[in-house]
């Protein structure tokens, strides 16, 4: 059995959800590329989930993200009026091997319950 640690980015809009890709995350964030098009003058959040996972299966969320951007019109981040993180959480240990949503919810505040949930249903595939 292969353990490891890893994480899931999801780009969330209002209560829509999304996998975003971590090439696509890099080009937005660390590259400030124009990559977000469909999102240009809206203000998003990506949530990044640290999970461990044994066999490419998520057994744990270890820590939740969350951070909030305003993306220009061509895609890119909109640093004069992006939010600064607002640190993490830590996610509490579920030993029964199931998510404990309702003790992670703390750590999503700035998204909606709606997203959240969506957010959870795909961590449980």
């Amino acid at each position: 059995m292969k353990k490891r640690i890893g994480y899931r980015i999801f780009l969330v809009s209002g209560d829509e959800v999304s996998l975003l890709t971590k090439t696509a995350f890099e080009e937005f964030y660390f590259k400030r590329r124009a990559v977000l098009q469909a999102f240009g003058n809206k203000t998003i959040d990506i949530a990044t989930v640290v999970c461990r996972l044994e066999d490419s299966k998520l057994t744990e969320i270890v820590r939740i993200y969350c951070q909030r951007f305003r993306v220009k019109a061509d895609g890119s981040i909109d640093e004069e009026r992006t939010r600064k993180p607002s640190g993490s959480a830590a996610a509490p240990r579920d030993t029964t091997g199931h998510l404990d949503e309702k003790r992670l919810t703390h750590t999503l505040t700035m998204i909606s319950s709606a997203a959240q949930k969506k957010i959870f249903t795909v961590l449980r595939r």
